[in-house]
């Protein structure tokens, strides 16, 4: 039977990090494939037994330590295996970028080897946490790791501030009011959001709200569709129905059924 385990992080980091989770397939599990939707957290990823196959439009990921940022287009799958073990940081949008001190727009829509990004600590933090099968020991250790680079971390700019607030708000945001809360104009806005991103922040707004409205459905299955669109914004279920097929190229009740344990306890539990 796999195993799944996250968790919260400390309050210190939690500017920056959004939940670890752990991931084992044992010899017994079959052999599974999970799309892996559009999502906005910068994800950093370490393998410990046998590799998944991730198959990003990218190409296929085939480092032990990976970094990958917010990804706004339908990005792939990911076939587990039996054997498979996996231990990953989902980071606040910005979170990796302010605490590595990387733009965001380096990261979106890709995915690199983390250990050719950051270099030789990164390689050294997967021995520690390869040394112990413990979930809350890994996740110290990690910790351990990311609150020495708390103090070093990038002041957040108007840019990262406004990622911040449409992720908080799910995509329930004025483009415009965001342009007039910096008192510079609406294409002047977009520009800089853009260059700072690598998105427009209309679609990073509209990812936003999709992915709130599936850990919405993830964190209460109970909950209908209907409801899922009226507290998200979407104008009726239909509208809501067309940007899912848009994003993920699935419906609703499709995507959810398909996409397995992607999105752990940790991530989905605080959506309203």
């Amino acid at each position: 039977m796999s195993l799944l385990s996250s968790a919260l992080p400390c309050l210190q980091l939690r500017p920056y990090v959004r939940a670890y989770a752990y991931r084992k397939w044992e010899s017994t599990d079959l052999t599974l494939s999970e799309p892996v939707p559009p999502q906005l957290e910068q994800v950093l990823n370490f393998e410990f037994g046998v590799m998944p196959d991730v198959l990003h439009r990218q190409g296929p990921v085939s480092c032990r330590i990976w970094i990958g940022g917010a990804q706004t287009v339908f990005p792939g799958h990911m076939r587990l295996y039996p054997g498979v073990e996996s231990f990953a940081v989902f980071f606040q949008p910005a979170g990796w970028s302010c605490l590595f001190r990387i733009p965001i727009c380096e990261f979106t829509n890709r995915i690199y080897d983390a250990y050719s990004v950051i270099g030789k600590q990164l390689g050294s933090l997967w021995n520690r946490l390869g040394e112990t099968s413990s979930f809350e020991r890994r996740v110290a250790i990690v910790e351990e790791f990311l609150l020495r680079k708390v103090p070093g971390a990038v002041d957040s700019d108007a840019i990262t501030k406004a990622v911040t607030y449409i992720f908080q708000c799910h995509g329930a945001v004025s483009v415009s009011r965001l342009a007039e809360r910096q008192s510079i104009g609406l294409r002047q806005f977009e520009r800089r959001f853009r260059e700072g991103t690598g998105v427009s922040p209309k679609m990073f707004a509209r990812v936003a709200r999709f992915q709130a409205a599936v850990d919405a459905k993830l964190a209460r299955p109970q909950r209908t569709w209907l409801d899922i669109a009226h507290t998200f914004g979407y104008h009726d279920q239909m509208h809501m129905v067309r940007d899912f097929k848009n994003l993920s190229l699935n419906t609703p009740s499709g995507l959810v059924l398909e996409m397995g344990d992607v999105r752990p306890p940790a991530l989905v539990d605080a959506t309203p």
